[in-house]
């Protein structure tokens, strides 16, 4: 059912006075954490902050919820960097594990978390959903 509403919001939006800029933005899924809906597109990377933050105003309008807006396709640091926005990440890192699987540690400052739209657990929740790997986010000082 949330798929449906969001898709229906993107379509009242795309019939609007942007409908030439998100011809060929793709909508691809939606996650919900707490109180913050992350909405995963195709091809939104190519259009200017501005119109990201426009595309994000319009559906918290109509959808009653924060809105974060997020590339599909880019690698685990651009979508942990997308996802934790407005807060910086310090590092993100792959460990190969002795039973062939891979783990990417995401690093994040203490001085960092009140910035982090989400808690740090829902964010490697998020992240593992969205990319289909294994994701831990650690606090360092």
């Amino acid at each position: 059912m949330l798929d449906v509403d969001v898709s229906d919001a993107l379509l009242n939006i795309a019939t609007g006075k942007m409908e030439e800029i998100l011809k060929n933005v793709e909508y691809v899924k939606s996650y919900e954490v707490g109180d913050l809906l992350i909405v995963v597109l195709k091809g939104v990377k190519t259009l200017p902050r501005a119109i990201i933050q426009q595309i994000e105003h319009d559906l918290e309008r109509a959808l009653n919820k924060r809105v974060k807006v997020v590339e599909k396709g880019v690698n685990v640091n651009e979508l942990a960097t997308q996802l934790a926005s407005p807060a910086r990440i310090l590092t993100v890192s792959t460990s190969w594990l002795p039973d062939g699987t891979t783990e990417t540690v995401v690093r994040i400052t203490r001085n960092e978390l009140r910035r982090l739209p989400f808690r740090p657990s829902e964010l490697a929740k998020v992240l593992s959903q969205i990319s289909g790997t294994n994701i831990r986010v650690e606090i360092t000082r």
